[in-house]
Order: C-alpha cells, then structure tokens, then sequence
C-alpha cells in the first residue's frame, strides 16, 4: 500500500545542512553522536500526517507515494524547506522587554516568536527572527516504518506529537477518551492544545466525539529503601545544622 494524503505514518529520519551537519534526528545515538541529545525529548519515531505539513514541506512531498518499509533521502531547497531569509524578520527591540539581559548569540522570544540576538548596543538588542535554518539547502535521510491503520494508534500518535506525552487512549462507538492524569491539568500546554488536538482527531479519524478525562490515582508506594535513604539524609542534614548553629 502506498502512501497517500491523510495517511498516518510512523516516521524515522535524520536531517542535514549541506555541510553535512546534523541539525535534526529520530534517533538517540545519532542525536549523542553530533551532540544534540536534549534530556526530556523522545528520540523515536514520530507519528504525522500526510500532507499535512507536520514536517517540512519538501519532506512531506517526498513521501506520497512511497510504500511501509521506504528508506530514503530526499535533497530540499529553502523554499521547500525552512523559507527564505527575509530581511524584515530582522528587529531592534529595546533591552527593557527582555526579562533576561540579552547577550549575541541567544535564543529569545518575544512575543510569541524565537528568534537569535545578533548584537547589543545600548538599550537596543537587534534579533534575527527568522528560522535558524532558513535560506539552507537540507537533506532528510528517512524511513517509512509503518502506515497506521488502528484508530487509536492515531490519536496517539497525534497526543505525542504535539505533547510530548503518552496517554492512555480508549475508543468505545465512534467516541474516544483521552485520560489526562490530574497533574497535567494544570499544564498549559496542555490546555491550549486540547480543543486543536479535539478537532484534528474528528478530521483525520471516524470519530464523531472526544472526551478528555481527568484521572485521579493513587501514588505509588514508597520502598523501604526509599524511606531509609530519607530517613538517612534528614538526620545528615540535622547533624550538619547542629554542627553549624552558634553556641
């Protein structure tokens, strides 16, 4: 089967600037390796859509067509890739909005926007807005692991991509159920996402109905271990406080 506009797929790939550097990859010891590992990201295959500009456009072209199990690379120019530079993404803006003192070199947003600091002069920080990658020629080294069939691998699929996060994902007469642990009620990422992802689910998937769940659960028991090791830390502490409080 081969793939089409709209299909789900599981995707592995490495990305390139032309020199050869890696600036973009699904894989852990890749990312190691040209040190770009980040604690807290999920080196795996991502789940996108189709078609539907989940990666760059020049990518997203590259794979309809292609069949579960393609392994390829496909060369992008700017255009189909992070843009072109445009000269007017390029600002001065007064040091007082930045609630960090901005130095070259740093990536800051403002705004809603990131973007890199390429002087301070006085009050005034000029930043560079435009994509880090823009006007580069890029290449992808890719694998089409799978087309997803299964519904709720989708909605998954969807939840991480945009999330960061699994969730547990249960599907009953056209009507899914997303459980969201009660923490993440209070994480506005989460928050701002939830009707998005509700209306990106009703699209790509025959379901008429999301439900976002909050679930409550029990903590997990402490181990003995755990509380010895405390227990043991707490009477350091208190000795070293002693040690130290005046006579």
């Amino acid at each position: 089967m081969s793939v089409k506009r709209g299909d789900f797929l599981r995707l592995s790939y490495t990305g390139r600037l032309d020199n050869g550097d890696v600036f973009d990859t699904t894989y852990e010891d890749i990312a190691e390796e040209n040190e770009l590992f980040a604690e807290g990201v999920t080196y795996a295959p991502i789940t996108i859509v189709a078609g539907e500009n989940m990666v760059v456009k020049g990518l997203d072209e590259d794979l309809i067509g292609k069949a579960a199990g393609y392994e390829g690379q496909v060369k992008i120019p700017p255009k189909d890739a992070f843009g072109e530079r445009k000269p007017e993404l390029i600002e001065v803006v007064p040091t007082r909005r930045f609630e960090k003192k901005p130095a070259p070199g740093m990536r800051v947003s403002l705004d809603n926007r990131t973007g890199t600091v390429e002087s301070v002069v006085g009050g005034r920080v000029r930043v560079d807005f435009n994509s880090l990658y823009a006007g580069k020629t890029v290449s992808y080294q890719y694998k089409i692991e799978e087309i997803i069939a299964k519904t709720v691998e989708k909605v998954k699929g969807l939840l991480k991509y945009y999330l960061n996060k699994d969730f547990d994902v249960s599907i009953v007469r056209k009507r899914v159920r997303v459980d969201v642990p009660y923490e993440l009620g209070f994480n506005q990422q989460v928050q701002y996402y939830k009707k998005l992802l509700a209306e990106k689910i009703m699209l790509f998937t025959a379901v008429d109905e999301v439900d976002y769940v909050e679930v409550h659960r029990q903590p997990e028991p402490v181990s003995e271990e755990a509380v010895e090791k405390t227990t043991d830390q707490q009477s350091e502490e208190r000795g070293t406080k002693e040690a130290r409080a005046p006579d």
